[in-house]
């Protein structure tokens, strides 16, 4: 659709950038950072201009998961500890919104 077809190169570029960054191995404080500055810092005036069709959100959301887990198998924490509010025992990486 056109609305995938406009975000597909942010999209790319999102993936670049953290397949760069990945192999440089970071702390998951590190991850949390990376996923603020680049997912969220390239992603967030076009969705403010354009909205973000629901498909491209999956997609960062499944991009997102993947780096911040290193790609294994299963997640070492649930999806909603992940999305918690931050507290002083526990900080969450950005959660992409719409």
């Amino acid at each position: 659709t056109d609305e995938l077809t406009v975000w597909t190169p942010t999209l790319e570029k999102i993936d670049r950038a953290l397949e760069l960054w990945e192999k440089r191995s970071p702390t998951m404080e590190g991850r949390k950072l990376i996923v603020q500055m680049f997912v969220g810092g390239m992603t967030q005036y076009k969705t403010k201009v354009q909205g973000m069709p629901e498909k491209v959100k999956e997609r960062l959301i499944k991009r997102i998961r993947k780096f911040m887990w290193a790609d294994k198998t299963q997640a070492p924490v649930n999806t909603e500890t992940l999305y918690a509010p931050k507290s002083d025992h526990f900080r969450h990486p950005l959660r992409p919104v719409s």
